[in-house]
């Protein structure tokens, strides 16, 4: 069992992938992840649904839960070739409507077939819910006009070999799954503004920052493993004398500190169009420039340090004895993507450009914002710079000469 969900777990993301095209927009992105997602399990589901008929003797009836099967699988396949989510929705949505029908009728009639057209329901409800209106009224028109078929169609007898028990479970399997099925899919569209890809949206927002949110929703090649060279600024903020401050005080006091501090650190980050990757501890780790590129991504940085900065000066003067952030600025070339695995990754930057960036917050002292060479070249004349001087750092032969940063000129 444990064989068979690890597989699962390697292979659905491959699956969801399938017919993913950068030039999507988010929502024909979404669309496309909705509509696979489903016929990824329903389709196996026609396979096992046709298999029961079959052993009931119902060979004809069999044939049609079977046909979507294969109509799914080929479309998928077509889609993974074509990218084309027009044609791909239709040969889901259009099978949907139809075939319990055909199903339904050819078991007798309403009664005989167990009510099995009622999952045609199913069709113009989701296809409202991923946004197609018109599509959807057409679908319910149809549905409506099958049902208005089906009341006027003269039964034929019991239609079947099933017998009554059977009728009856299949009559209670099919009026209840089609009542789960269509408060799920109303729930999981509930509270947003127009269908299910606010919902989505959200819960991909909620895990990433803006920046790398739009990005993995505007192209899917974000979510691979891996990641492209980048010019960056690193912005590292570690509080000094936290260690001795939560030695010695409760985990509920040192956690509320942690959120205070972090409170006045994400925001300026984020309002700088930087991209928090990283909360290891009591630090936090920031990237300027990427995913979303920044042409002048060091003053970013030095903005949202600034800020930092200023917001940390406010609680100290509330709580004399709490930490203070202390501030490493650097900028250069760096790989920036996930790393991990296929069940847990993170969006992150690997390179000497991050370490260096370390390297400096540990030469800041309280309140302090040190910069690279390279960062205080690229802010020039809108930077009020005190060189530290050569400094011997971990992993460099030779010395590098970092400065404090003491003002923006357009902070």
């Amino acid at each position: 069992m444990d064989r068979y969900y690890g597989t699962m777990n390697r292979l659905l993301p491959t699956l969801l992938r399938i017919g993913a095209d950068p030039r999507d927009d988010e929502d024909e992105r979404l669309r496309k992840l909705l509509v696979l997602a489903a016929a990824l399990m329903v389709a196996p589901a026609g396979f096992i649904w046709g298999a029961v008929y079959w052993v009931f003797g119902e060979h004809l009836a069999a044939a049609v839960p079977w046909t979507y099967a294969l109509i799914a699988s080929i479309s998928i396949g077509i889609l993974a070739i074509t990218r084309d989510y027009r044609w791909f929705a239709i040969s889901q949505f259009v099978p949907f409507i139809v075939l319990p029908f055909a199903l339904m009728w050819i078991l007798g009639g309403f009664m005989s077939g167990s009510a099995v057209a009622l999952w045609a329901w199913i069709a113009p409800l989701g296809t409202r819910i991923v946004g197609h209106r018109r599509a959807a009224r057409l679908l319910l028109a149809a549905f409506g006009i099958g049902m208005l078929v089906s009341a006027l169609r003269p039964a034929t007898g019991s239609g079947n070999h099933l017998s009554d028990v059977v009728v009856l479970s299949f009559f209670v399997l099919n009026v209840v799954g089609v009542a789960v099925v269509s408060f799920v899919l109303i729930d999981a569209s509930a509270g947003g503004r127009d269908s299910t890809l606010t919902s989505m949206r959200g819960i991909v927002r909620r895990y990433f920052s803006p920046d790398v949110a739009d990005a993995i929703l505007a192209d899917p090649a974000r979510q691979e493993l891996g990641g492209q060279l980048a010019d960056v600024t690193i912005l590292f903020a570690d509080l000094g004398g936290y260690t001795t401050f939560a030695g010695s005080r409760p985990a509920g006091e040192v956690m509320d500190l942690l959120n205070a501090l972090f409170a006045t650190a994400i925001p300026p980050i984020l309002a700088e169009g930087g991209t928090p990757v990283q909360l290891p501890g009591d630090a936090v780790m920031a990237i300027f420039g990427a995913p979303r590129p920044q042409p002048h991504h060091a003053r970013s940085a030095a903005r949202a340090a600034v800020a930092i900065r200023s917001a940390g000066e406010a609680l100290a003067r509330e709580h004399a004895d709490w930490p203070r952030f202390r501030i490493g600025l650097n900028s250069g070339e760096a790989v920036v993507g996930n790393i991990g695995t296929d069940q847990f990754r993170n969006f992150t930057a690997i390179g000497d450009t991050i370490n260096m960036a370390q390297r400096f917050q540990t030469l800041a002292g309280y309140g302090q914002i040190v910069v690279g060479p390279v960062t205080a070249s690229l802010l020039g004349v809108e930077a009020d710079l005190a060189p530290l001087g050569p400094q011997v750092v971990k992993g460099k032969p030779e010395p590098v000469e970092p400065s404090v940063l003491l003002s923006l000129r357009d902070a």
